[in-house]
């Protein structure tokens, strides 16, 4: 008795169709994964932010003195900005608890915004861009207020800093008063 020679695989057009099926998936996935990767990378630099500032007060109150930082915002459509942490004690000739990186103090940290975001605003009690902890945890000098980063889906976060020197993040499709969420 004779048997038969089967042969294993695919035909040219099962592989066609697979390979349809693929690019067909795609041209549908694409445009929604480009909308969302924006809109991502802007909450990972909101936590990242919020995250930082965390460390920023742990730092203060388990090295038992002043940690400032300050922040650089970029005026939108720009993207980009960022902030600087660093420890605020006054050494090589600076000023401690200022909020101002000068002499010999220490950097911690450096953050740069990610691609597509914009830190835009930085705005602390006394109208300056930079805040900070003193060594038990609380706002250097009282300075409370609010950093805004936004990206070019008109997205936007807010991290307040609260006088009890906790962060917190709220969220506006608009930027304006009294849409955070």
């Amino acid at each position: 008795m004779k048997q038969r020679n089967r042969q294993a695989g695919f035909t040219l057009m099962e592989l066609v169709i697979v390979v349809a099926i693929f690019g067909i998936s795609a041209a549908i996935a694409i445009p929604g994964i480009m909308n969302w990767l924006p809109n991502y990378r802007l909450k990972g630099a909101a936590r990242e932010l919020f995250s930082n500032m965390q460390k920023a007060k742990s730092e203060a109150v388990l090295r038992n003195t002043s940690i400032g930082i300050t922040f650089t915002p970029v005026a939108f459509p720009a993207t980009g900005g960022g902030y600087t942490v660093f420890i605020d004690d006054g050494n090589g000739g600076g000023t401690a608890g200022n909020a101002v990186q000068d002499g010999g103090e220490r950097l911690l940290f450096q953050v740069t915004m990610p691609s597509g975001c914009s830190l835009v605003s930085a705005s602390f009690s006394g109208g300056v861009p930079r805040t900070g902890y003193n060594s038990r945890g609380l706002p250097l000098g009282n300075r409370i207020g609010n950093v805004q980063i936004r990206n070019a889906n008109s997205n936007w976060f807010r991290v307040a800093l609260s006088i009890a020197g906790y962060p917190t993040i709220t969220r506006s499709s608009t930027g304006a008063d009294g849409s955070w969420q």
